[in-house]
């Protein structure tokens, strides 16, 4: 019997050896992002298509995932729901994308879900913050990564009553549409839960793109509420604040911005000193506890010399997206084309991120669950914009309703001895 060499030998084993690997991908795995890239919507839209490129940059510069590179494709939402509807059928139908990362609008959200969950495509809402995403249907595609709508308000408002025991009125300031309208009724309910001695004095709803406030600056001057509480964003909240601030409104009332982090850069020295702000999550750039992390420092840093700025809450938001994409695959996924989006599902089912861009876990709804900074707006020697002082986290358990439960039925259950549960924001 002839014996084969071991050259031979070698060269066979090795054959059989790189047959029985799983096969990696050598494709791009192509991701459709929906987000503001024009209008109005842009101030946001934009440094979170930013990030996106950035976090695709450094995933492909360490060889993808499972050797495949990431190609990102963008629909601009400005464009309006119907449209944002056709290109998000005309992707997926033509098989030009993977997955989906929908939704900086809450109308462009659900539009897209429904629509999603007929092409059974894996879609991660990044951003928009209805409820009733899940509280009116199910979903076996659709997942969600960002915070929503009564976490973040519920989480305001625990933080002002904590900081503010005395408070007695509260007016508010929101957009004439689904956003603005359910964070006050959310911030609004959680408050006449939890302190029902509080007024609400006036509630006022400007129409989008507003350019002229004077009309309900002067009716919270004459009022002078001890709280102004605001969800306005972008355009409207720069606007907003400067001609609320020229005239001197913040003197006697405390402005509450449950979302104004974003503004801060943009406001400057003008953002109100002792605003109480909040971010839709619990990621920040100047976050001290995150000063030790390596990862997220690098993340602020290539950010701000790509862009000349430092990220805010929907650049983190973006962020999170793109990494539950990437720790879902490379947890789930074995290479193969033909499981990509069966393992992406899989993978994104109870899924937990802690890393820099904070902590969070989807629950059994698809909703992402987390953590609440808040803080208050003050000076900082050397720096053209304000910072946060007096910071807290208020943990998810505290601000959202069970799964499949609306906030307004929540609201009823709530009762001031959740108060006790939340830590006291210190200097």
């Amino acid at each position: 019997m002839k014996l084969i060499g071991k050259g031979l030998f070698s060269a066979v084993l090795g054959t059989v050896f790189a047959l029985w690997q799983p096969a990696h991908a050598t494709e791009p795995i192509r991701i459709g992002v929906s987000t503001y890239l024009s209008g109005a919507g842009a101030v946001f839209g934009v440094p979170a298509q930013q990030a996106a490129r950035l976090q695709v940059e450094k995933i492909n510069s360490a060889g993808g995932i499972k050797g495949a590179p990431i190609e990102l494709t963008f629909i601009d939402e400005n464009h309006g729901v119907d449209n944002v509807v056709v290109e998000y059928r005309s992707l997926v139908e033509s098989g030009k994308v993977d997955a989906m990362i929908i939704g900086l609008s809450s109308s462009i959200c659900l539009a897209v879900a429904p629509v999603a969950e007929q092409l059974k495509m894996p879609t991660m809402l990044w951003d928009c913050g209805t409820e009733r995403i899940y509280t009116e249907a199910k979903y076996e595609y659709v997942y969600r990564t960002s915070d929503y709508t009564p976490s973040n308000n519920v989480a305001t408002a625990l933080y002002l009553l904590k900081l503010m025991p005395e408070v007695k009125t509260i007016a508010g300031i929101n957009q004439d549409y689904a956003f603005g309208r359910d964070n006050w009724a959310a911030f609004r309910g959680a408050v006449q839960a939890l302190r029902p001695d509080v007024k609400i004095v006036a509630e006022m709803f400007p129409k989008l793109g507003t350019s002229d406030y004077s009309t309900e600056i002067s009716r919270l001057s004459a009022l002078r509420p001890d709280v102004i509480f605001t969800t306005l964003w972008g355009g409207d909240m720069n606007t907003f604040v400067k001609q609320a601030s020229s005239r001197a409104l913040f003197r006697n009332s405390r402005l509450v911005a449950a979302n104004g982090e974003s503004s801060m850069q943009q406001l400057g020295k003008a953002f109100p000193e002792g605003a109480i702000v909040g971010m839709r999550g619990d990621s920040w750039a100047f976050n001290p506890a995150m000063a030790g992390n390596a990862e997220h420092q690098a993340f602020v840093t290539d950010f701000e010399k790509s862009t000349g700025a430092y990220p805010s809450f929907p650049s983190y938001h973006m962020a999170q997206a793109v990494r539950s994409i990437q720790q879902a695959l490379e947890t789930s996924w074995d290479g193969d084309r033909k499981t990509l989006q069966t393992a992406l599902l899989k993978g994104w089912s109870g899924l937990e991120l802690n890393d820099f861009t904070g902590q969070l876990k989807i629950r059994d709804d698809h909703q992402a669950m987390e953590g609440q900074l808040l803080g208050v707006a003050t000076e900082k020697g050397g720096q053209n914009f304000k910072t946060l002082k007096q910071l807290l986290v208020i943990p998810p358990e505290l601000t959202s309703p069970p799964a499949g439960v609306k906030s307004d039925e929540w609201f009823k259950t709530l009762s001031p001895e959740i108060l006790q549960k939340v830590g006291t924001p210190t200097e």
